[in-house]
């Protein structure tokens, strides 16, 4: 059986949040079949490779909701 590739890019900048942990959790139910890097974007302008088969973006702290109002 194949292993997948899976690049996470985490923006959230080193701010504590639930969406890594989800990540993980979920991930963790496939490590059989994946293998996977965490890459800190925002924090240390960390960036994958083309080698990964799968990429998987987090959000990023503060709301989307907030700003110029365009969403709200």
């Amino acid at each position: 059986m194949s292993q997948f590739k899976v690049a996470v890019l985490d923006l959230y900048d080193n701010t504590p949040n639930q969406g890594m942990r989800c990540i993980h959790d979920i991930l963790g139910t496939f490590r059989s079949r994946i293998e996977w890097d965490v890459f800190d974007v925002r924090g240390k302008a960390a960036i994958p490779d083309l080698s990964y088969d799968i990429f998987i973006s987090t959000g990023g702290p503060g709301s989307p909701y907030e700003g110029d109002g365009i969403l709200g």
